[in-house]
Formats: C-alpha cells, sequence, structure tokens
C-alpha cells in the first residue's frame, strides 16, 4: 500500500510538473520581444519606486494619511487643491497683472504708513471714535465742503472785501492807545460787573416806566417827584458821579 500511495503521488507531481512546463513554454512562445521589454521596463520602475518610497519615510506618514481618509480631511485637501486649480485656470494675465500691482501697492502703503509714524496716533484716533468726536470732525468737514462748494465769486469776492475791512479796522484799534485803554478797563472785574448791573437797571426802569401813568408836568409834579426819596438816591449818585469825573485827569 505504501508502495502504490509513493507511485501515485510521484505521478501527481510528474503531471504537475509537467504542465507547469508546457504553461511555461506557451508563455514563452507568446511572449514577444517588445512585450518582455516591456515587462521588464514595468518592473524595473516598480522597483525603483518602491526604493524611493522606502528611502523617502513616507511610511513614516501612512497613519496620518490614514487619519486623514478615515476623518475626511484628504477629501477636504483634494477640494482646496481643486478649488486653486481652478482659480489658477480662471485667472488672466490681466487678472494676474492687477493683483499683482494690488500687492505692490498694499505693501507700499504699509510701508509708508510705518514711516509716517501713524501708530503713534491709533490711540487718539481710538478715543476719538469711542466719545463721538471723529463723526463731529466728519461733519465738520462736509459742511466746509458744502461751504466751498456754494461759494460764487461774488461771495468770494465779497468775504475777502470783508475780511480785508475787518484787518485794517483790526489795524487801526491796535494803533489806538485809548482803544487799548477801554479793552484794559473793561477787562477789570468790577467794571464788568458794574456794566451788568447797569444793563440789568436799566431794563428794569424801562418795565417799570411803561407801567406808568403819564407825567401831569408842572412845578408841583416835580415837587412830588422832588420828596420821592428814590429820586434823591438817584440824583445823589449822579452828584458822586460828576464829582468823580471831575477828580480825572483830562486828557
Amino acid at each position: 500500500m505504501t508502495q502504490e500511495k509513493q507511485g501515485g503521488t510521484g505521478a501527481a507531481e510528474s503531471s504537475i510538473n509537467t504542465e507547469l512546463g508546457r504553461l511555461v513554454a506557451s508563455a514563452q512562445d507568446a511572449m514577444t520581444d517588445d512585450m518582455v521589454t516591456r515587462l521588464s521596463s514595468t518592473v524595473s520602475d516598480g522597483l525603483e519606486l518602491l526604493d524611493r518610497v522606502n528611502r523617502s519615510g513616507v511610511s513614516d506618514a501612512l497613519p496620518t494619511i490614514a487619519a486623514m481618509v478615515k476623518n475626511g480631511d484628504l477629501e477636504r485637501v483634494a477640494d482646496i487643491a481643486r478649488l486653486i486649480g481652478s482659480a489658477e485656470d480662471s485667472m488672466s494675465d490681466d487678472i494676474v497683472k492687477r493683483l499683482s500691482e494690488t500687492a505692490v501697492g498694499g505693501l507700499d502703503l504699509l510701508d509708508r504708513v510705518n514711516r509716517s509714524g501713524i501708530l503713534r496716533a491709533l490711540p487718539a484716533i481710538t478715543q476719538l471714535v469711542e466719545n463721538g468726536d471723529l463723526d463731529r470732525l466728519i461733519s465738520l468737514a462736509r459742511l466746509v465742503a458744502a461751504i466751498e462748494d456754494s461759494m460764487s465769486d461774488d461771495v468770494v469776492s465779497r468775504l475777502a472785501l470783508v475780511a480785508t475791512e475787518l484787518a485794517s479796522l483790526v489795524d487801526k484799534l491796535a494803533r489806538t492807545e485809548g482803544f487799548l485803554r477801554l479793552i484794559d478797563i473793561l477787562g477789570r472785574e468790577h467794571v464788568q460787573c458794574a456794566l451788568d448791573d447797569m444793563a440789568e437797571a436799566t431794563c428794569a426802569a424801562k418795565a417799570e416806566a411803561a407801567q406808568l401813568p403819564p407825567s401831569k408836568g408842572g412845578l408841583v409834579g416835580l415837587w412830588q417827584m422832588g420828596k420821592d426819596p428814590d429820586t434823591q438816591d438817584a440824583l445823589r449818585f449822579m452828584a458822586l458821579v460828576s464829582k468823580h469825573l471831575r477828580k480825572l485827569p483830562k486828557s
């Protein structure tokens, strides 16, 4: 039995070897020189690629690539790459030129801003924005611009004439010593208080005089007015004013 089994096994192996030999012979007969060249080139390129992959260390990046594939980041990177490619395809020479000019202008503006020292003014500008003064300045600038737009040549000429006359008047007043003394006197606090009291008294007297009946005239009326204590106080006050005026040095 053992010899029969060994004989059967040897026959099977011999049959398999025969079939493999026929298969190899058929493959050798079917393969042309061009196919052999292409297969050898493919095998050589594959081995070279495998060698490059092994030397590049891309195997260390396989866990990261696997994680990107798992959470979808790889698809997002591919979409970004497609977007950039589409943008590159749609950008013409004119667009590229305009973008480059914009970038150059932006860098030049940034350089000018840095050299102008405007950074030191940023706190003040921030404060103007916070308290609303910047809006007021803008409104004032708009008002000035509107005035400039509405001013005709005739209005400009008249304003220039008024400014010239005012400058001449100021020059004359500045060269007048009496006017300077008057300004000095008016600058005193007690003089200002006296003028204020006089203005209020004049207004009160005007209101009271409007309510009084007309005077009858004659010596009787004058006598009755002279007996009034207020009239006597007023006459005495005027007498004191006249007395002090006489004491002033005559110019």
